[in-house]
């Protein structure tokens, strides 16, 4: 039974946690300040999550779907319902091509998310924000949760595409308990800026700051015990700890009287309110996982003094505060780093410094590009295209060289693409050069049009298939299309090739057809071969589910960094050669993950030239060429050497 409250729209991205913010906590703001900056690159989102009760809203431009749930554990653990299970199974079902992101995984709404994309063959990564055992008031809970995480929670891990950890020490912890290839996980600093937020280093007050949940992996205790020894000698600052739970003991008449507790959590706004009045902040934590809090407050100028945890320590070397690490449940080593930490408050530019290598280390931008570029690489992809290479092979071509030229620089591509000529003399021996470099003299004409040249040349006649390789392995565009240097195709058509790959960032490759109804074939020999040959290799690439209409065409554009790749393999010396391999690599390859290439086909204007205008293929030598080589690159395996998550990988294919 679909549930009614299934949205319509397609999504980009389906985020799955177990709170959001503005509840205050180090994993619901990473998640909403991801989904913020995420949202500002035109993405379809929906984030999924529990709350005190059921409702849908779209008001910060992304789509949210809040699920009632069943709060244990002081409201820390909340546990979904089978409606939550309905829902996701429908929204998975219905976006395929969705990336599913999943926060934490000791979370009933991670195990629940994890068996869905199971049973729905559905891959899905996990940011993993805590790397380190859990902490309980009984021993007995603790090995209970301890077996729980490493034998049920520890599944949702193991059965990731792709585990993302917040710090390096939590990426070493993941792959040792439970066994986890360090491959298969990336790390991503926690990031975040304090834009809208004024500095105040000159309006701070003398304020210690603890806030957090009174839960034993927090060790509030330790905090308060340190806070006892230092409030009568610190008289005029204040000693805060803020929080709710029922892991801190304390009689409030033997508290100072510059040593408040607030017992209750502050809305988000209040807390950084405070924290910006603040001058020390202190964290902790007996676990692992790079804590946002830590991060946030220094961003507002406070000096961290941080537990021995060793993400804690991962954050203090990064801004330069070491000296300040105090060990674990250590009551006195923390009262002895505050009091350093009172002392160096005083300096404005020491603080200041401090603040400048948090920004530069944990920067909320690097976080959401580092996301976006792992999460949604096709999308990611698609903002990057700035350059389009146009790859033409010359030989003896003085007749039509400057026409096709002019067309070429002429052109205006969609979002003001730049334009990368690659000219590649197959040792010419007629004006072709010569016209060409007075052609491309001037460098400021040039710049006008976007355009810049690379003029190569090869020492002696090395065939066509050869050319376009030197000059595809010499480009530098995100896109690269061939053009023949003849008048036989018209480069406008590159403009909707271009807008296709815009509006659909997995797009690979398109082929362009001549074969329509507005295109004359003057010559029925080429009209007849062209259809036999391109049939003839569909029925290899049919079962790759690629089988252009017209596989000789010129005009094949694709991703730049695949064509760099499965050209880098081209083995063919003949004329035409060229398309029957190519076709055969690409419809063949499959990416890292086993995934095809998705292709397009789209009519292009043909005008077909004669033998007596410079017509180079010869269908009684050329055509058993091309035959012979359909049936040996679709049955002969293809070394391909490729550049992944920057790693040099070969494979065969």
């Amino acid at each position: 039974m679909k549930n009614k409250n299934l949205p319509k729209a397609k999504y980009d991205l389906i985020n799955i946690s177990h709170y959001f913010s503005p509840r205050v906590g180090g994993l619901e703001n990473m998640a909403h300040s991801l989904l913020l900056g995420l949202k500002n690159y035109d993405l379809k989102i929906l984030s999924v999550f529990g709350s005190a009760k059921r409702y849908s809203t779209d008001v910060e431009g992304f789509e949210t779907e809040s699920f009632r749930t069943l709060d244990l554990f002081d409201k820390t653990y909340p546990i979904f319902g089978l409606d939550f299970v309905r829902y996701l199974l429908n929204i998975i079902a219905t976006n395929p091509e969705a990336k599913i992101v999943i926060h934490s995984r000791h979370l009933t709404s991670s195990l629940i998310a994890s068996l869905v994309c199971r049973l729905s063959n559905h891959p899905y990564v996990v940011i993993e924000h805590n790397a380190g055992p859990s902490y309980f008031n009984s021993a007995l809970i603790t090995q209970i949760i301890a077996w729980a995480d490493q034998n049920i929670f520890g599944s949702v891990l193991r059965n990731a595409e792709h585990i993302f950890a917040v710090s390096k020490s939590g990426k070493k912890w993941i792959a040792k308990n439970f066994r986890i290839s360090s491959s298969q996980i990336s790390v991503i600093y926690n990031g975040y800026t304090k834009n809208g937020f004024p500095n105040l280093y000159g309006k701070k007050e003398d304020i210690v700051l603890w806030a957090s949940k009174w839960i034993k992996v927090k060790d509030p205790q330790t905090a308060l015990k340190a806070y006892m020894k230092l409030a009568p000698r610190y008289k005029d600052w204040k000693f805060l700890l803020i929080g709710e739970g029922r892991n801190l003991q304390y009689d409030t008449e033997d508290l100072p009287s510059n040593l408040q507790i607030i017992p209750e959590l502050l809305k988000q706004e209040d807390l950084f309110r405070l924290i910006q009045k603040s001058k020390v902040y202190v964290n902790t934590s007996l676990s692992e996982g790079l804590a946002l809090g830590v991060i946030e407050a220094v961003s507002f100028g406070l000096i961290p003094v941080l537990s021995d945890a060793s993400s804690n320590k991962e954050i203090a070397k990064q801004i330069g505060t070491l000296e300040y690490i105090f060990g674990k449940k250590n009551a006195s080593d923390l009262a002895r780093n505050i009091q350093k930490a009172i002392i160096k408050s005083k300096n404005t530019q020491y603080v200041q410094d401090i603040v400048r290598r948090n920004k530069d280390a944990f920067s909320m931008d690097k976080m959401i590009e580092e996301y976006f570029k792992k999460l949604l690489p096709h999308h990611y992809r698609n903002t990057k295209i700035n350059t389009l290479s146009i790859v033409m092979p010359v030989y003896n071509e003085e007749r039509t060289i400057i026409k096709i030229l002019t067309k070429v620089k002429n052109l205006k591509l969609p979002n003001d693409i730049n334009k990368e000529i690659i000219i590649v003399n197959d040792a010419s021996t007629d004006e072709s050069m010569s016209k060409i470099e007075d052609f491309f003299s001037d460098c400021e004409e040039l710049k006008k049009y976007n355009c810049s040249v690379k003029l190569l040349a090869n020492e002696k006649n090395r065939g066509k298939s050869q050319t376009i390789k030197k000059g595809i392995l010499n480009s530098t565009g995100e896109l690269v299309v061939i053009q023949d240097a003849d008048l036989e195709y018209d480069p406008n058509d590159f403009k909707i090739f271009i807008s296709n790959f815009l509006d659909d960032p997995y797009l690979d490759v398109i082929y362009g057809n001549r074969f329509t109804s507005t295109n004359k074939m003057f010559n029925a020999v080429h009209n007849i071969g062209n259809r036999f040959i391109s049939s003839f290799s569909s029925l290899f690439t049919r079962i790759y589910g690629f089988t252009p209409k017209d596989m000789e065409t010129c005009y094949k554009m694709g991703r730049g960094e695949l064509f760099r790749t499965i050209f880098k393999t081209l083995e063919s010396e003949t004329n035409f050669g060229l398309e029957p391999e190519i076709t055969a690599k690409l419809a063949r390859y499959r990416t890292m993950r086993g995934k095809r290439l998705k292709f397009m086909q789209l009519p292009v204007a043909y005008v077909p030239r004669s033998l007596a205008l410079g017509k180079k293929m010869r269908w009684l030598k050329n055509g058993f060429e091309a035959l012979f080589e359909i049936m040996y690159f679709n049955t002969t395996p293809m070394k391909i050497e490729e550049v992944v998550d920057g790693k040099n990988i070969k494979r065969v294919i």
